[in-house]
């Protein structure tokens, strides 16, 4: 299986895409003014405290106050992997008991006014602020350095016995250097302890200078800035089953080849730089699956379809057979089903989407297709980096999910609500349209007694009003004895028009 990561960056946009045997897996967009804040570390100033909430609002100098919940100050953060010190014999510990903070705890802990070392856990989404917290994460490739956080742990999503023990053996030796916390990530898996000391001694000199610039500089401010969108994907999805990673930008080639030399050794050797002339994405044939990304209608290749209706509140998808064949209805129910699990997962992974999701399977009668569909669907999130909790399938063939929502989602990035339907996804129809100008010139003529009126309107509802609704317009004519004109402006909104006297 070739699995390639490549790299298109433009003068406003930098897109990363990650293709497994030309098949779209994974896709990354950045702009200058989309830049994330998720990572970041500020010099917060609290501004107010809602104790009934247990959150303070910190102003950390962006257009919105972040928010920082109490949880967020007792525990640490989950936004890295989720933490596990384990046992002796690679077996897990139980975890510690933590007393549930009570909202009214928050105000032990800061005062408005305070200033505090704060990093954003979660970027802006709609009206909300960021999320803060206080538990400081500096991610590596290997590690993530907590420095607040005097724990070692092993993510769980390692799941071999011998090589969490062995991993734990590797932190016990080298956290007392530094004394600070350290979790391995997975990427971590296989690495020996010489990777291990040189990339947190590297962690550790980075949170040195932070909290020496922290001490210096006066809040509201950015203290440390989080690496770009081809630095943080590069060092959290490079694996050893990367064959290459191609960089169609010659500029950015260099950053990341001086990147590699620092970080990433193992990496130097498969990164090169794209010099053919056809478009490095259209050389993958991913343009289109890109595309793809924004339509609400996903076909299956057994002629199937999902559709992703994405709310305000959660994500609705339903999946239908379409053109399949009908005769055996559990069957093709099965089948259908199992397709779109495997393209839900990817569709989810690509669009980044978070919050609640519901899905709508086909109905299926046996319990054992159900059961399968179900064990398919876990199998096909695990590669998903997102945190993720799946409900079990209801007897109405609905499965009900999170997903960790810390980014805005690719459509987010790219579109905005539409100016025409201010994001209903509709417009009223010409006769609806028709009705409504009809509604308005009668108005008119009750009020002002005119002789003649004219109407400028939109092509199709012009049409509609000399044709199908001309009896309307000759009894509005005969009633009020003036005489109405209808003309058709090409320029002019379906739902907008105008009068003239």
């Amino acid at each position: 299986m070739q699995k390639e990561i490549l790299i298109n960056v433009e003068s406003q946009e930098k897109r990363v895409a990650v293709v497994e045997s030309g098949v779209l897996q994974d896709y990354y967009i950045e702009r200058p003014s989309e830049i994330t804040m998720v990572g970041n570390i500020y010099k917060g100033v609290v501004k107010s405290i809602v104790s009934g909430i247990g959150a303070a609002f910190v102003d950390i100098g962006q257009q919105k106050n972040g928010f920082l919940y109490v949880a967020d100050m007792l525990s640490p953060s989950r936004e890295f992997d989720v933490l596990d010190s384990g046992g002796e014999g690679g077996t897990a510990a139980p975890p510690r008991r933590t007393p549930r903070p009570r909202p009214s705890d928050i105000n032990k802990l800061v005062k408005e006014g305070q200033e505090v070392l704060v990093q954003v856990a979660k970027e802006p989404i709609g009206n909300k602020g960021p999320r803060l917290t206080t538990h400081i994460g500096l991610p590596g490739r290997f590690v993530v350095f907590m420095p607040f956080d005097h724990q070692i742990g092993v993510s769980k999503k390692v799941i071999d016995r011998a090589e969490r023990e062995r991993l734990r053996k590797i932190l016990k030796k080298i956290a007392p250097i530094f004394k600070m916390g350290l979790i391995v990530r997975t990427a971590g898996v296989g690495s020996d302890e010489r990777a291990f000391r040189r990339e947190a001694k590297y962690l550790n000199a980075l949170w040195q200078r932070i909290r020496r610039d922290g001490a210096r500089i006066k809040g509201p401010a950015l203290v440390y800035e989080e690496h770009g969108l081809t630095f943080r994907i590069l060092r959290d999805i490079f694996s050893e089953d990367i064959q290459r990673v191609l960089v169609d930008s010659r500029d950015e080639y260099k950053r990341l080849r001086h990147f590699a030399n620092n970080m990433m050794p193992a990496m130097k050797s498969k990164l090169m730089l794209y010099k053919e002339r056809t478009h490095l994405f259209d050389s993958r044939g991913i343009e289109k699956d890109i595309e793809k990304l924004y339509r609400k209608k996903i076909d299956l290749k057994c002629k199937g379809y999902i559709f992703i209706e994405e709310t305000e509140g959660l994500i609705a998808i339903d999946v239908n057979s379409g053109g399949f064949s009908r005769k055996q209805m559990e069957e093709t129910a099965f089948r259908v089903n199992s397709e779109a699990a495997v393209e839900i997962t990817r569709q989810i992974r690509l669009r980044d989407i978070g919050g609640i999701i519901i899905i709508d399977f086909i109905d299926m009668g046996r319990e054992r297709h159900r059961r399968e569909l179900f064990n398919l669907l876990l199998k096909s999130v695990k590669r998903d980096k997102a945190r993720i909790t799946i409900l079990r399938m209801s007897e109405f063939g609905i499965v009900q999910m999170t997903r960790q929502r810390v980014r805005r989602g690719v459509s987010k990035v790219s579109y905005q609500n539409c100016p025409y339907c201010s994001g209903r996804g509709a417009v009223k129809s010409v006769t609806t349209m028709a009705i409504e100008v009809l509604r308005a010139i009668k108005k008119e003529l009750e009020k002002t007694r005119l002789r003649e009126i004219r109407s400028f309107v939109h092509p199709g509802v012009a049409n509609y009003l000399l044709n199908e609704d001309r009896p309307s317009i000759t009894k509005l004519e005969n009633e009020h004895r003036a005489r109405i004109i209808i003309i058709a402006e090409p320029d002019i909104h379906i739902e907008h028009f105008r009068i003239q006297k």
